[in-house]
């Protein structure tokens, strides 16, 4: 027993392992050495030598691992520091050895500690095998029951996986009736020759240890396949009843090991029994009996029926589609390779079996409403089918039916996988939604028409730009009709011609169009040409309504007109005020000297005739002086050659009047002293004469 033992060095420097590992070896004993637990290959071994500087740390971190948490341990220490001895006993060593040792003592140590640990797991297996019990006992569910018993053997063994397979005898076939990866599977039927560990357990009622599923003569065609699936490892225990296995317990790693330690295997081996006696009375074993004989007895009408039509399995099994032989119960009869390839299932696996089962929701009702139809003499349309594959993933398939095997009855199923048609199908749809959802929510006109005139979009713009309802225009209506007579084809030539933003494309432009109601509403519009592998198919237009434009442009218009105006009034009435201003002085001195004259002139005088041509006309110039004064618009009449001048009169505010005073009591008219008035006296003949004081209402002349 202690040739088999496996120990295992970890720690310290490649030197340090060298000369640990040769005392070791030199007292009669086999090991195998490593830097550390992670870096060896991962099998569990009967004993772990420690050593390093860092035993304790290597000590405590083996503790805590599951694999490693009863493998006996021993540290081999350094005499100094004198506290390394008891750091690695509080860390969990079973065991201190201090350097330097000799071969033979150290060769003792491990000895013992191998002795003690069988005599441990022996106790131990009891432990394992009353808590086995227990479980199965006091668990009610006996799935569950039978769950927590593979978790346990998996965490003693160190697998991650564990399931229970039970088996009839003389059946080709096996159920998953419990695993630690999916509780809440339930008979998962397996053909027993797909799974060579399985059935040479089951044949031989032996354990079946494999260490590498790819180098092991058993697995090894299977290796690469078991390997994808995240298998390298395995061990099989036969679950027996009074000699004869009534199942296996079938554990799994995906890594390789060194095979499993004695205790171990004797640990899986009864648990295994213990479990076959369970299964023997439990109500398990009587269900999958009962099933065992409904698929013998459907597989022997499967065979029946389809003896008369035999010539069509070659012709299913040539087919790329994948087919099946439903019976009047739903129950598969047949099933080809190809709808093996659909769902993941082998056909051992489905034969006998409702296929109801793989399909999701709703489409059960719908398979049995076509099975019924079929057996009628019906034939249906293709339809969806949504079917469960082995990895959990949906596919959908697309089903047709045949009435061949009405008479018989049986119906013929045919499916082809079109999960990428459909999901392609879908993100169109979203697509298409988005877009339509997106064109209607714009504010402008989106039209699109085939070469044909054809309307073929009709936004809800462009149901308020013209006033008709998409669906009164969509196939109904041309679309030149929407435009005035002509205006269609003219933008189908502006559209192929190079001048208006190249071939295929018109840049913004004003047109017209015509609503509903007859009102010819302009637009602007851009347009291209929709080109499919190269040749045109169909047109679309974007147009806006001009209308609210074209009025706030009309006022923008009016208000710069008024505005102008305005500038132009106030700029004539501040030139007719400076104008009245600067001409009512010199007028003054004037109408003074010509009435000063006038006044020192003897009568009969030959220029008093002058002197009153000078008065009267001075006497006009100062009404026109006044008019010029009274001017608060801008007002123009014809003159000579089409010229325009201001109309002084319509120009003048009617208001505003000249004011002649009466004359000063005493005085000539024009109110200066002759005798004292002289020519070229500005002071005495100004603005300060009352008899030519104009009066203007913004006060700029006086």
């Amino acid at each position: 027993m202690t040739a088999r033992a496996d120990i295992l060095l970890i720690g310290g420097s490649d030197s340090e392992r060298t000369a640990l590992g040769d005392q070791i070896s030199a007292a009669g004993l086999g090991v195998r050495s490593a830097p550390s637990w992670r870096a060896a290959d991962g099998a569990r071994p009967d004993l772990l030598v420690v050593t390093g500087g860092d035993a304790a740390h290597l000590v405590a971190e083996a503790r805590e691992l599951p694999g490693l948490g009863a493998v006996p341990i021993m540290a081999v220490v350094a005499g100094v520091p004198h506290t390394a001895a008891t750091e690695a006993l509080a860390a969990g060593a079973d065991e201190v050895a201090r350097l330097p040792v000799t071969a033979a003592v150290l060769g003792a140590r491990c000895r013992l500690l191998l002795r003690l640990a069988r005599v441990q797991a022996a106790a131990d297996l009891g432990a394992v095998l009353t808590k086995v019990g227990e479980i199965l006992a006091g668990e009610a569910d006996e799935d569950a029951a039978l769950v927590g018993v593979l978790r346990l053997v998996a965490q003693i063994l160190g697998f991650p996986r564990a399931s229970l397979i039970a088996h009839i005898d003389g059946s080709a076939h096996a159920y998953v009736v419990a695993a630690t990866d999916a509780p809440s599977r339930a008979q998962f039927t397996l053909v027993v020759a797909e799974y060579p560990e399985v059935a040479e357990a089951i044949r031989t009622a032996q354990s079946v240890l494999i260490d590498d599923v790819t180098t092991a003569p058993l697995t090894a065609p299977l290796g690469d396949k078991l390997v994808a699936v995240g298998v390298r490892s395995l061990a099989v225990f036969p679950a027996t009843w009074r000699g004869r296995p009534v199942g296996v317990i079938l554990l799994r790693s995906p890594l390789p090991r060194r095979g499993l330690a004695p205790d171990q295997e004797q640990c899986g081996r009864l648990v295994a029994s213990t479990v076959g006696a369970y299964l023997r009375h439990s109500a398990v074993l009587d269900s999958l009996r009962d099933q065992t004989h409904r698929v013998s007895r459907a597989r022997y009408e499967a065979e029946r029926r389809l003896r008369s039509i035999a010539s069509l399995k070659e012709h299913f099994e040539a087919g790329a589609d994948g087919v099946v032989v439903l019976d009047d119960g739903g129950r598969m009869l047949f099933v080809n390779r190809a709808a093996e390839q659909i769902t993941g299932f082998a056909d051992g696996g489905l034969l006998g079996t409702e296929l109801s089962d793989l399909v999701a929701g709703e489409g059960r009702q719908l398979l049995a409403d076509v099975i019924a139809k079929v057996l009628a003499g019906d034939n249906l349309d293709p339809f969806d089918l949504q079917l469960t594959t082995t990895g959990g993933a949906p596919v959908w398939v697309s089903a047709s039916t045949s009435t061949v095997l009405a008479d018989a009855g049986a119906v013929i199923l045919t499916f082809r996988d079109v999960s990428a048609e459909r999901a392609l199908e879908q993100e169109l749809r979203s697509t298409k939604e988005f877009l339509e959802r997106l064109i209607d929510s714009t504010v402008d006109a989106i039209i699109a028409a085939d070469l044909r005139g054809n309307v073929l979009l009709f936004n809800q713009g462009a149901e308020r730009l013209f006033g008709y309802a998409a669906s009164e225009v969509i196939g109904v209506k041309p679309v030149w009709d929407l435009y005035e007579h002509g205006v269609a084809r003219q933008i189908m030539r502006m559209l192929r011609s190079t001048s208006y933003g190249g071939v295929g494309r018109l840049e913004q432009s004003r047109r017209e169009v015509r609503t509903r109601d007859g009102v010819i509403v302009p637009v602007s519009l851009t347009a291209s040409i929709i080109y499919e592998d190269g040749r045109e198919v169909a047109s679309v237009g974007i147009l806006t309504d001009l209308r609210e434009r074209i009025r706030m442009e009309q006022r923008l218009l009016q208000a710069q007109q008024k505005l102008q105006i305005t500038e132009k009034q106030a700029l004539v009435a501040e030139l007719a005020g400076a104008a009245a201003h600067e001409l009512n002085q010199p007028l003054t001195s004037i109408m003074a000297y010509a009435e000063l004259v006038q006044r020192q002139s003897p009568a009969g005088a030959s220029h008093l005739r002058a002197i009153g041509v000078i008065q009267e006309q001075s006497e006009r110039m100062a009404a026109i002086v006044k008019n010029i004064g009274r001017i608060t618009k801008y007002e123009t009449t014809d003159y000579v050659g089409g010229a325009r001048m201001l109309d002084l009169d319509r120009s003048a505010s009617s208001d505003t009047n000249l004011v002649l005073p009466d004359p000063v009591p005493g005085a000539e008219p024009g109110g200066a002293d002759p005798d004292q008035a002289e020519p070229g006296d500005d002071d005495q003949t100004g603005e300060s004469s009352p008899a030519l004081v104009v009066s203007l209402d913004d006060g700029a002349a006086s």
